[in-house]
């Protein structure tokens, strides 16, 4: 596993000191400059040299052509710039202190560095959302860099600045027939640029939409031959339809059982989910960033190709919901308790009833109010919660725990193909009906076959929601049932992750001090608390995480 410093800078005021940091600054190159990711590249997947790096990361010039996750500091003339890519995937963050300020990719250091504590609402927010709002962490005082945006570090300040977005915005609505063909040709081009020049990448092959949607764009004369990668857990759909789908094709699979991730043993566990949320932060659960660091400690460094961020272009928050001219806060508070709330959720019963009480109380008043900066109709509001905040929060953090073990190529991730998905009007969306059209117009034979729900791209692309209905029913469910496994989190992974927590709290059982520091923040029940450590209350794998989190956010190293 590669790793990086966690401080990447820290500037004083003219006669005013700083703390002394526990970790050192990170170790810029000869020119001054540091990338934040093992392989930055362009659109094009062409690699920029050293000066180019060097003048985009200062001037903020040509930043959005870096493709996401992207990160980067360079030095000049006693200050340092700290950029990310446009989309805010690669996280970074930074502290304002009393004459002093610091940048890095540890909250944890800088929260240490400043001596802040836990920031009880931010935590709050999380424990019903799944993830933190807008800058916050879960620190007091220090943020995540925004989106769009970089910062300077120079005389003791944080300055924020604006990147320019290049010429990637959509400036008006297209009609849903001009949007599939230019991101048509969007994928097209980014697939073969990619083989071109990373002949060795590995395809994350799957059983979902958005897999098969990147897989289209493959031509069919380049799947013979190329590398993928399929994780596999019990009950599983993907496995099998990606067997099939690399059978068809000639592609060389490889299939990473999440099930052995089940028999580690309890010290096994508490090394891998408290350890991974030390090195890749609190920013998620740790159960499921453990499964990842697993998974990459299995796989070589070889570029990968993912479709992470087809949600955007398939209505994510659309079900159930119908159209509204305008937000209105009846509405947001139904989608938080069906939807938002119920993704992952830690339970109320484990914590203290306060905090409880209180976090419900201001997830919902940050809702409405992230929800009411937003305008336009209801609909589009679901569609710019997803890009706005659960883009960067979520698939970042992912993308960010991965972007020094290998170089990442997405083309759903490139600017205008978000700009587009981002314009679609609601109708042409619904129903992940504009994926299953891309798929369609990209390789109908793709879009023939079924996918892990059972159902046929091509069955989405009908006209009216009720046709893809009835093509749901004659496939026995299978649609509805996925569609709550993604929203209950009780999809593939489930028996991984209750596995994870079995092994989890038998080790806190054997080792019940590690929680100390825990209990001391008053977040949890400690009548709960002490029920679980004496074997009479389990947790779900969300409370599980909760407290490895917290756990690891309080470690002394």
């Amino acid at each position: 596993m590669r790793t990086l410093p966690r401080l990447l800078a820290v500037t004083t005021a003219p006669g005013r000191s700083a703390p002394v940091p526990a970790a050192p600054a990170t170790d810029l190159g000869a020119d001054g400059t540091a990338a934040l990711v093992l392989r930055p590249h362009d659109h094009a997947c062409r690699e920029p040299d050293a000066l180019d790096l060097r003048e985009r990361v200062l001037t903020g010039k040509g930043l959005a052509e870096l493709s996401a996750p992207f990160g980067a500091a360079a030095a000049a003339d006693g200050a340092v710039t700290v950029a990310a890519d446009w989309l805010g995937l690669r996280h970074l963050y930074g502290v304002q202190g009393d004459g002093w300020a610091a940048a890095g990719t540890s909250a944890r250091e800088l929260a240490r560095l400043a001596g802040r504590g836990l920031d009880r609402e931010a935590l709050g927010v999380y424990r019903l959302v799944g993830h933190f709002l807008d800058q916050d962490t879960a620190f007091r005082g220090v943020k995540k860099l925004r989106p769009g945006h970089s910062w300077t570090l120079s005389e003791g300040r944080l300055v924020e600045n604006e990147i320019p977005p290049g010429d990637f915005r959509a400036e008006r609505v297209p009609s849903a027939d001009e949007a599939v063909r230019e991101m048509a040709g969007i994928l097209r081009e980014a697939m073969e640029r990619c083989l071109d020049l990373f002949p060795d990448a590995v395809f994350q092959l799957s059983g979902g939409l958005d897999s098969r949607l990147l897989l289209a764009a493959v031509p069919p004369s380049r799947r013979a031959g190329l590398g993928a990668l399929t994780l596999e857990a019990p009950d599983s759909g993907d496995g099998r339809v990606a067997a099939a789908l690399a059978r068809r094709y000639g592609m060389r699979r490889d299939v990473i059982d999440l099930a052995e991730l089940g028999r580690l043993g309890p010290a096994e566990t508490h090394r891998l989910v408290v350890g991974t949320a030390l090195s890749r932060e609190q920013v998620l659960s740790p159960l499921h960033l453990g499964m990842l660091e697993w998974v990459e400690g299995r796989t070589s460094d070889a570029p990968r190709i993912s479709g992470l961020g087809g949600e955007l272009s398939r209505g994510m928050y659309y079900p159930m919901q119908r159209r509204r001219p305008a937000v209105e806060r009846k509405a947001v508070e139904r989608l938080a308790r069906w939807r938002i709330f119920s993704l992952d959720p830690v339970a109320a019963g484990c914590l203290d009833a306060e905090f409880a009480r209180e976090s419900e109380a201001t997830a919902l008043d940050r809702l409405q109010h992230v929800f009411a900066g937003f305008g336009g109709d209801w609909l589009s509001a679901t569609d710019a919660y997803y890009y706005r905040q659960r883009y960067h929060r979520v698939i970042g953090a992912s993308l960010t725990a991965s972007c020094t073990e290998h170089a990442g190529v997405n083309p759903l991730l490139h600017p205008r193909f978000v700009a587009l998905a981002e314009a679609l009007p609601p109708d042409a969306k619904r129903g992940s009906r504009f994926n299953a059209r891309l798929v369609a117009a990209l390789d109908p034979e793709l879009a023939a076959l079924p996918m892990d729900t059972g159902v046929r791209p091509s069955a989405l692309t009908a006209p009216r929601p009720v046709t893809a209905a009835r093509t749901a029913r004659a496939q026995g469910g299978k649609v509805w049932t996925k569609t709550r496994q993604r929203i209950s989190k009780r999809g593939e992974a489930v028996s991984v992750t209750s596995a994870l927590t079995r092994s989890l709290v038998e080790h806190w059982r054997a080792e019940p001090y590690l929680l100390e520091p825990v209990a001391g923040t008053g977040l949890l029940s400690r009548e709960w608390l002490d029920r679980m450590l004496a074997g009479s209350a389990v947790p779900a794998p969300a409370t599980a995480g909760f407290i490895a989190l917290l756990e690891a956010a309080l470690d002394g190293r």
